[in-house]
């Protein structure tokens, strides 16, 4: 199928003596690039690739009407950028036989005008405004080229300025005087703040099941009347009901004020959403080392009615169930099916899941902010190091000073049955150090309190384009490891996210974490607290494969070299006479490390509404030993460089990335040992194309390149 009648329709002209726009040059832009002046008009030229593929590009039509209006665009692209002297010296419009036109314009850009007064009236004497911090976020200085993105952009911020000291009714108004001899600007800013306004009353509607008291009671912690009135009070007010999580809707607004008594009304509209909801489905994921399908249920009831039992009158306690049941295969389905067939085994494979209640009560204990949250879960995981069947209880307290803010105080019991392959390494029948856990039928026991704090200044968690992210936990417990041991584990997490462009397509992302976790009385830690990195949080490793490794042996066999063969699998070393060697074979397992360091750096750029392409690099590294001075960064911390693709849906971006791990950064994560049993070392890409045999290579044995898919944003 060819597409051709797409094509046509391209190409179709709209009438007999319709003219094909095949160039469009600008003569004289410096100032501002030809591209930015192209982007800002109807007319453009066609490209050359709409016969081969039509859906991006299009055939492009001359109009006269819409080329003189553009010619006026041009001159307004000009004046907004500060250029109030540019004109259009001359146009031309040159048509061929063939039915196309080519256009050129010559622009006179000039010189910018400079902000030579700027006066601002109206805030001398105003109660609550900050004046010193105003000047600083505000753009506009003398001096300067006046753009005019930023002589509304600071009229915006006068008011919102204004409405934050609790001049509600603010208004601004400017004025502009252009003296295009000069080229010059003189501009003023009248101010008028009107009464400064304290909260009123707040009216709330009344629900099926939630009262209108107890709305404006949640509200009240951030819209207590009397306060003096700001915009954020509101927008704080609307995320803290928002969160109580029975509205499917929710906006908080100003009323009418009152200039008698110098109050303003608050109006909350909030629509209820279902008290009971359903939810199930499957889905399946995997990388290089794990595949897995699975199906969900999830029941949640967001009024029980037994929170009365805690606290008179309560409401709203929530009662969530989650069941997860799958099937995984490590490290990969093809490779579990060639193992298979021919007997080798080697490959771990097993049901996993887990149930999960949790039962929270909001304003526990008749405080507004305060909520108490348990959970129980109940699993089965495997993992390249372990499997095991564990249950964790929890119990805590969730404080919401505001709605930014999160405190969440907890105390953890967890218990683990452990079944690993790495306990082979251990001599004598004792535990292995290696997993900090005894193992089947012993259990793995770890309690421990945690405190995290989150400060969200993100404008959407999803699909983050501004603001910041700030966490840190800190844990204190005992495990029982060998013996019985206190432990303290801390986890600091910072984001941070910058939009820019003219329609902020562009965004810069970082984040950096770090984590250490020490062990007192022999230093030894439980695998099941210990960190790994990789995935998403460094995807120059597959999912947890950042981390240190143990050699697990499998038993005897031919000697992998470092090439594969037409089947994919490695080959063998062969000796002078072209034989297999045969000798004790082994797997790379990560048992994960005490300390943890990662650092991205991302670069997203908007193509469509629906469409993202990224850019990163990746550091990252998870050390045996706790975090500290001592680390060596050289041979420790790796670095990745890849670019992604980010498909917008309704549930968050769809994202796939693919990174390539720089080899001569760092070292290899397990170095090659005469006393190891033999395993294959991945230094080239995907199938371990162009692989260089090397063994020392940055992060070996591990494959260089990765590829990643799943829903939402890495950070």
């Amino acid at each position: 199928m060819c597409g051709c009648g797409t094509v046509d329709a391209a190409r179709k002209r709209p009438s007999p003596d319709a003219l094909e726009v095949v160039s469009l040059d600008l003569e004289g832009a410096r100032a501002v690039p030809a591209q930015d002046l192209k982007a800002r008009i109807v007319t453009s030229a066609s490209p050359w690739w709409p016969w081969w593929t039509p859906i991006v590009g299009r055939t492009e039509w001359f109009d006269a009407n819409t080329w003189q209006a553009d010619l006026r665009r041009l001159t307004r692209v000009y004046e907004s950028r500060g250029y109030y002297q540019a004109r259009v010296l001359e146009d031309a419009v040159v048509e061929t036989k063939a039915q196309t036109v080519k256009l050129t314009v010559k622009v006179f850009e000039g010189k910018p005008a400079k902000l030579r007064r700027l006066t601002r009236t109206g805030l001398d004497g105003l109660e609550g405004l900050d004046r010193e911090k105003l000047d600083r976020a505000l753009t506009l200085s003398e001096g300067r080229t006046f753009l005019e993105d930023d002589w509304a952009a600071d009229k915006v911020t006068l008011v919102s300025a204004l409405h934050e000291a609790g001049y509600a009714m603010a208004e601004v108004v400017g004025e502009a005087v252009i003296d295009l001899d000069a080229p010059a600007v003189d501009a003023t800013l009248q101010v008028t703040p009107g009464p400064r306004y304290r909260i009123g009353q707040v009216f709330a509607p009344i629900g099926a099941v939630v009262p209108s008291k107890l709305i404006i009671d949640v509200a009240s912690v951030d819209l207590e009347p009397g306060r003096w009135y700001s915009d954020s009070m509101l927008a704080d007010a609307q995320a803290r009901i928002f969160q109580m999580g029975v509205f499917s809707a929710v906006k908080v607004n100003r009323g009418i004020p009152d200039p008698t008594t110098g109050t303003l009304p608050i109006i909350i509209d909030a629509r209820e959403a279902p008290f009971h909801s359903q939810r199930w489905g499957g889905g399946a994921g995997g990388d290089l080392i794990r595949n897995e399908v699975r199906v969900f249920y999830e029941y949640v009831d967001r009024n029980l009615g037994f929170a009365k039992l805690l606290s008179k009158g309560a409401l709203l306690d929530k009662l969530t169930l989650k069941a997860r049941l799958g099937y995984a295969v490590l490290p990969n389905l093809p490779e579990f099916i060639r193992r298979e067939a021919s007997g080798e085994g080697g490959t771990n494979h097993g049901p996993v899941g887990s149930l999960n209640v949790q039962y929270e009560v909001p304003r526990v204990f008749n405080t507004r902010t305060v909520s108490l949250t348990t959970s129980l879960e109940l699993s089965r995981v495997l993992d390249n190091a372990f499997n095991y069947f564990g249950g964790e209880l929890k119990l805590g307290f969730v404080w919401r000073p505001t709605a930014n803010w999160l405190v969440y105080p907890s105390v953890n019991a967890n218990t683990y049955l452990l079944q690993s392959e790495v306990q082979q390494m251990a001599t004598g029948g004792a535990p292995s150090a290696a997993l900090g856990c005894p193992t089947f039928p012993a259990l793995c026991v770890v309690g421990f309190t945690d405190l995290t704090v989150e400060y969200d200044r993100r404008d959407d968690r999803l699909a983050p384009r501004s603001g910041f992210f700030l966490s840190a936990s800190a844990q204190a417990g005992l495990s029982q490891t060998t013996r019985f041991t206190p432990f303290i584990r801390l986890l600091p997490e910072a984001r941070g996210y910058v939009s820019f462009g003219a329609s902020r397509q562009f965004t810069l992302a970082g984040k950096l974490r770090a984590g250490t976790l020490v062990g007192f009385g022999g230093g030894e830690t439980p695998i099941v607290a210990r960190f790994f990195s990789g995935g998403a949080y460094m995807r120059g490793f597959n999912q947890r494969r950042l981390s240190p490794m143990a050699v697990v042996p499998l038993g005897t066999g031919p000697l992998p070299s470092n090439e594969l063969g037409l089947d994919g699998q490695p080959l063998c070393q062969r000796n002078a006479a072209g034989d297999c060697l045969v000798g004790p074979l082994g797997a790379t397992v990560p048992i994960g490390g005490d300390g943890l360091l990662e650092a991205s750096l991302e670069f997203r750029v908007d193509v469509t509404d629906t469409l993202t392409l990224a850019v990163f690099v990746d550091s990252g590294l998870v050390t045996a030993e706790p975090l500290g001075p001592a680390t060596n960064l050289a041979t420790s911390l790796y670095t990745a460089v890849g670019f992604g693709v980010r498909y917008r849906t309704p549930l968050g971006p769809i994202r796939s990335d693919v990174a390539f791990r720089l080899p001569f950064i760092g070292g290899p994560l397990l170095p090659k040992d005469p006393g190891q049993p033999a395993y294959f070392t991945q230094s080239g890409c995907f199938f371990n194309l162009g692989a260089s045999g090397s063994t020392t290579y940055a992060g070996a044995p591990d494959s260089v390149c990765t590829f990643h898919l799943s829903i939402g944003e890495a950070f």
